[in-house]
């Protein structure tokens, strides 16, 4: 035995008609089909959301709904073709892979959070620019290799357990002061060791030793 809905749905006899958009009025579109002007609302299954000027496809019944099923036509230059999604929504792939392609760009605007999650992460650009106000990075290791590296920052600080580094050459220009705090220091130079200063002070609270096989002092 048919229930009461499946019986008005049956009855209802659906039949198709063209119409050309007219105005919106956010869900809700007047159009003109070759019997006049009416009202119609977009059906959820019609993912382009309709402009004024396109040909769409209508399904009218005798109960006076009237849905818009999709877009036909667009006349050409009449704007962004907008797809159009009420609620929470989910794009699942199932047993293969997403691709999304665009020739000019791909952009990605969200006012709240966005989010991705993934196993592996594959960036390839040939240049990239990041504007970030706050940023947070956290993981195991990282391994980075570039031909060149500007950095510039107002304030730095860096809190390292083991640090090593093999420079060819180094130069640091400090225009105020250059302070190191250790409990112990030593350096190695192979070649020639000069220090220049305006005024120099060494203070020891042990024994100073100098130990060379000529000393020039003068």
């Amino acid at each position: 035995m048919q229930s009461a809905t499946s019986q008005k749905v049956e009855s209802a006899q659906p039949s198709l008609a063209y119409a050309t958009v007219e105005s919106l009025h956010g869900r809700d579109l007047t159009v003109r089909t070759s019997h006049g002007r009416t009202g119609a609302r977009r059906a959820a299954s019609c993912l382009l959301a309709p402009a004024t000027g396109d040909q769409v496809l209508l399904s009218q019944d005798h109960f006076g709904r009237t849905y818009v099923l999709a877009v036909l036509e667009r006349p050409e230059g009449h704007g962004d073709n907008r797809l159009s999604l009420n609620g929470s929504t989910r794009l699942e792939v199932t047993g293969g892979e997403l691709t999304i392609s665009a020739e000019q760009g791909v952009d990605l605007v969200s006012p709240a959070h966005l989010s991705m999650a993934s196993a592996e992460l594959r960036v390839h650009a040939a240049q990239a620019e990041i504007g970030l106000e706050e940023t947070r990075m956290a993981g195991k290791s990282l391994d980075a290799t570039f031909e060149r590296m500007r950095t510039v920052a107002r304030s730095v600080d860096s809190v390292i357990h083991h640090w090593v580094q093999r420079l060819s050459s180094c130069f640091r220009y400090v225009r105020e002061l250059d302070e190191t705090q250790t409990a112990a220091a030593r350096q190695l130079v192979e070649g020639t060791l000069t220090v220049q200063t305006g005024n120099s002070v060494h203070l020891a609270e042990g024994h100073v030793k100098i130990d060379a096989e000529q000393i020039h002092l003068g």
